[in-house]
């Protein structure tokens, strides 16, 4: 107590002289007068006020003031002295958030998973995964942060609970980790984890979840990057490489596997019973009465029909032939070498039909194609299929397509290879959502200079289908550039910078350095090159350079008029007897339906024709005979319909007027990308 009053005495005895000092400071700083006050005598007790002074004084000792209260803020702050300390107010700390790495398994377990299934969990939206929890989260948070993570754990309801495993390697025991009175915890997880060094196990308690692979589309893979497939050109997750990698390949190898064919010459068809199996149903062909498997008849039919059907005497001396799958007589073996001096048209088809002759041994090529696939999947399969390296001869061997038997089939899926080669593959390389191989002007199409493309061997890709339609004696890849064309046979580049041009570069805005654009397509020439190649088509090109023309003409040699198909026409008459016509439609309207059809094609253009033609057929090519039918309307909604394999189109007899029938030709030429007519 003494202690303390000590204290206090001293304090204000301090207060008091620092007063005084103050008052004489004061006093001392105004100008003496005649009559100077009397100098008040000093008392030991604190002023608590004074007696007002001038303005120059209360100036000064503000000032005086201020100085002190600077020195001495505990005595001159104004209000109540403040004891202890000085109190801050601290800011709020962050909340602080740990990255628990969890990985959840399907079902109840007590070990880990093997290094093996990992990829395939992840892909079915499970497995591993890193979440940040805040270390104030409550179970409830954590539920709705796990299943936001893994939309699987939705349908548990948080009947789950977490592990963690024991040391080593390998696959190894998990021990649970015990929940508190209130349910996990943030900080829990934080301490169990190591601060997010170790993986916690989620492991349901009772259901087993479904592994089955989710599309790459999901959410559950909208944070992975993405990269594309370099064999089937699909945007896949960065992690799910690997793993589609392995599924793509053997997607890859059952589109493109062959199928095996016992009975694929002629020879066979007089052997015995015995030589096959009993249990092989077997029919009758009707157009030459052999027999054949049931599984085999359908497309042995079509290709004995078009034998019977087609005739050299329709045939135009100036194009090559356009049959297909051997369906002329095979030339002696003493003429495979008459190509080497045939017209360029007849050495075109000696070379093709003994390419055909070699491949006879050979099992035929299988393309597999969905018709209710989208036309991005429908594009992604003829990629893949031909992506695909064969040896030589195998791209001459019997070319079918499963979606329907058929010679139209295979035509329709020989045209729209090349057409995309120039329109566009719906494919999104990364920049585009139609992906051309070549571009540029009519009449001087030059490769894409996408990185992307050459990286993927679209180039190679575009090469066998070019040498393969040729085989077969499909539609041919027009408008390329005179100069591109000499690049790929010659390769000399002195030769081929003198026939450069504005127009072969696509890019207007660098026209001023059209030499660079041989040198810049070279890698896509050897890569096209490279295709072309591998078909067995390349010695004919190399030694007979005036087939060229006919092998990649260009546009205006390929253009069909009305004339030329008209003249291709066998045009139907009133006593034609017909499957679906009536005895007693007349030679009027038979005459009046016709007519109306004229007309339509009179007034059309290339583009139409070649579409009608290509609807009519199944390609773009003028055939030997081209069979027009007026049938019985099935109503007013019955619409044209073709068959492709037999070259003929069916006309309904309800039009009255030529408006009418070039209406719904226009609806039907719009099916000729998707559709392929009535086998």
């Amino acid at each position: 107590m003494d202690r303390l009053s000590d204290q206090a005495a001293s304090t204000r005895m301090l207060e008091t002289m620092a007063h005084n000092l103050l008052s004489a400071l004061a006093r001392a700083s105004v100008p003496t007068s005649t009559n100077p006050a009397p100098t008040p005598i000093l008392t030991p007790s604190p002023i608590t006020t004074s007696a007002p002074t001038p303005s120059s004084t209360a100036s000064h000792a503000s000032r005086i003031n201020n100085a002190l209260k600077r020195q001495f803020p505990g005595m001159y702050s104004g209000g109540a002295v403040n004891k202890g300390k000085a109190r801050f107010k601290t800011p709020d700390k962050p909340h602080r958030v740990t990255d628990l790495p969890v990985f959840v398994l399907p079902g109840p377990t007590t070990m880990t998973p093997k290094g093996s299934k990992e990829l395939e969990l992840a892909h079915a939206g499970l497995g591993k995964k890193v979440v940040l929890v805040p270390e104030s989260a409550k179970h409830s948070e954590i539920v709705s942060l796990m299943e936001g993570e893994f939309t699987k754990l939705r349908a548990l309801m948080g009947r789950w609970m977490f592990f963690k495993a024991t040391g080593g390697s390998g696959q190894r025991k998990l021990s649970i980790i015990p929940i508190d009175s209130d349910g996990y915890s943030g900080r829990q997880l934080r301490v169990a984890s190591n601060n997010g060094k170790n993986v916690l196990y989620l492991v349901p308690l009772q259901e087993e979840l479904e592994t089955e692979p989710l599309p790459f589309s999901s959410p559950e893979f909208s944070k992975m990057p993405k990269v594309l497939c370099n064999k089937c050109l699909e945007t896949v997750p960065l992690q799910m490489l690997t793993l589609h990698s392995e599924n793509c390949q053997t997607t890859q190898e059952q589109t493109d596997k062959i199928i095996i064919d016992d009975n694929d010459d002629e020879d066979d068809e007089g052997d015995s019973d015995a030589d096959v199996d009993c249990t092989v149903e077997k029919g009758v062909c009707p157009i030459c009465q052999l027999e054949f498997p049931a599984t085999e008849l359908p497309h042995h039919a079509n290709i004995c029909a078009e034998r019977s059907s087609n005739t050299e005497e329709h045939m135009d001396p100036n194009l090559p032939s356009t049959s297909s799958l051997n369906t002329t007589p095979p030339l002696p073996a003493q003429t495979t070498e008459g190509w080497k001096t045939a017209a360029p048209s007849k050495a075109v088809r000696i070379f093709m039909e003994g390419l055909r002759r070699e491949a006879d041994h050979q099992q035929p090529l299988q393309l597999t194609l969905n018709a209710g696939d989208t036309d991005e999947e429908r594009d992604g399969t003829l990629i893949s299929f031909y992506k695909q390296r064969r040896e030589t001869c195998q791209w001459a061997a019997d070319f079918r397509c499963s979606i329907l038997v058929g010679v139209g089939v295979m035509r329709n899926t020989l045209s729209t290879a090349i057409s995309k080669l120039t329109r566009g593959f719906k494919k999104n390389m990364g920049n585009a959502g139609v992906t051309t191989i070549f571009e540029g002007q009519r009449e001087h199409l030059v490769p894409n200079l996408s990185a992307t493309i050459l990286e993927c061997d679209l180039f190679a890709m575009a090469g066998r289908m070019v040498g393969h339609s040729a085989i077969h004696g499909g539609p041919s890849l027009s408008g390329l550039s005179p100069t591109f064309i000499d690049a790929l046979i010659c390769g000399t580049k002195d030769i081929v910078t003198s026939k450069l041009c504005l127009e072969d570069c696509p890019e207007i805005e660098v026209r001023d350095t059209i030499s660079l654009v041989l040198g810049r397509a070279n890698a896509q020439i050897k890569q096209f090159r490279k295709g072309i190649k591998e078909t067995g088509i390349w010695p004919l090109l190399t030694a007979r350079p005036d087939v060229l023309p006919l092998l990649f003409p260009r546009e205006k040699d390929v253009e069909l008029t009305p004339q030329m198909v008209l003249k291709l026409i066998s045009w139907p008459e009133a006593s034609a007897d017909s499957d679906e016509s009536e005895d007693e439609m007349s030679a009027s309207k038979i005459t009046l339906i016709s007519g109306f059809f004229r007309t339509f094609v009179e007034e059309a253009s290339s583009d139409v024709l070649k579409d009608l033609t290509k609807f009519w057929t199944g390609w773009e090519l003028p055939m030997q005979r081209l069979t027009l039918q007026i049938v019985k309307s099935r109503g007013r909604h019955h619409l044209p319909t073709a068959s492709t394999c037999y070259e003929r189109l069916r006309v309904p007899d309800h039009y009255k007027s030529g408006s009418e029938l070039k209406s719904d030709l226009q609806q039907c030429l719009q099916s000729v990308e998707t559709g392929f007519g009535l086998i």
